[in-house]
């Protein structure tokens, strides 16, 4: 009976040994490394401090480049184009001819007022002799005071008939002149609306000539912000289809009255001597200067993008780098608007020599 007492509190120790030592390892295998950081390191950085300054308040809006002046080359009479002289890009000089419209109808017209003329010669010639006659016979008193002036009379309407003649072919040399079109002012052919062959009305636009020594720019402003504007105002002109193609321009005049279809005011500003790259028709957008306000700046090197998210890095008093996660505005020249985030004043880290983390010590490069 006792060995059997003794043998069962012997299995009954060894089981709990190995529950134990079952326990143990299970636990051993379930502890969980302790967590390892980043090690702030030194770099070195290159740093600016966000500026306070004082900035534009302005008014965006669409424009589109347009010549300074341009000349719609139209006849005065209808007719076949028949000739063109010059291609769309060809410059031009004061007087260069254009294009021709055929003139037959006009050459026989002028040609009939020129057989009026010679008639109407005639016949004043011999008035004038017919009446010399009767004066003489007159003074002899062999002709009345009314015959004599009957001739008198008749002379002055053949002399009125030369004239009205003479008149017909000044008008025919004139129409005639309306067939040769020749450009108004030296410019550039950018435009022409006709082949040869083609039917010419009056009025009708053929091509279009443009000085191009000065460029027109038109912007369209709403009518909530016309009023902020004057004429002398400065402003942005930014052509986006051109790299590094900025201008500033004072505001030329504002156009009182709203375009009749997008209620919209014409703004316009010219550009003398402009870069040669530009063409009629391109599109620009235009900033209007109407105030100021204060705001904050950094450079465009400085910001670190994130996914959709935007930061700069600051350096602490300490030197330790801080991410600030920040609004950004309008860039310009190289810097950046910060809508919010900083407030001015702030060092930010714009360049490093190696990836800068969060905690890691800024060192100022020399």
């Amino acid at each position: 009976m006792n060995n059997l007492r003794r043998n069962h509190a012997m299995k009954n120790a060894m089981l709990l040994a190995a529950t134990g030592l079952l326990i143990a390892g299970l636990t051993g295998c379930n502890d969980e490394k302790p967590a390892t950081h980043a090690v702030a390191k030194e770099v070195a950085c290159e740093t600016a401090t966000a500026e306070l300054a004082t900035l534009p308040v302005t008014v965006g809006a669409v424009a589109s480049v347009e010549p300074a002046v341009r000349a719609h080359v139209s006849t005065r009479m209808m007719g076949w184009v028949s000739r063109i002289h010059v291609r769309e890009g060809d410059a031009v000089r004061a007087g260069q001819a254009l294009l021709s419209i055929d003139d037959k109808d006009l050459r026989a017209r002028r040609e009939q007022a020129e057989a009026g003329v010679r008639e109407a010669e005639a016949v004043v010639a011999n008035a004038e002799a017919t009446a010399a006659r009767f004066r003489n016979l007159h003074e002899r008193k062999a002709v009345s005071k009314q015959q004599l002036d009957d001739v008198t009379t008749g002379l002055e309407r053949a002399r009125a008939g030369l004239a009205q003649a003479q008149a017909a072919r000044a008008e025919a040399g004139v129409h005639l002149g309306y067939l040769n079109l020749v450009a108004p002012a030296a410019g550039v052919v950018t435009r022409r609306m006709v082949e040869v062959g083609d039917m010419a009305s009056p009025g009708q636009p053929l091509m279009y000539v443009d000085q191009l020594d000065r460029l027109k720019v038109v912007a369209a402003v709403g009518e909530r912000d016309v009023s902020l504007i004057a004429a002398g105002d400065t402003a942005r002109i930014a052509v986006t289809s051109l790299d590094g193609a900025v201008f500033a321009a004072p505001v030329a005049r504002v156009i009182p009255s709203a375009n009749p279809g997008s209620r919209t005011y014409d703004v316009e500003l010219y550009l003398e001597h402009p870069d040669p790259r530009l063409r009629p028709g391109m599109f620009a957008r235009v900033d209007l200067t109407t105030g100021e306000r204060r705001g904050v700046l950094v450079p465009r090197s400085a910001l670190v993008v994130r996914g959709q998210l935007t930061g700069v890095f600051l350096a602490d008093d300490d030197g330790t780098a801080r991410l600030r996660w920040v609004r950004l505005g309008d860039e310009r020249d190289g810097m950046v608007e910060v809508l919010s985030g900083l407030s001015g004043g702030e060092t930010v880290v714009t360049g490093s020599a190696a990836p800068l983390n969060e905690g890691d010590r800024v060192v100022t490069r020399s």
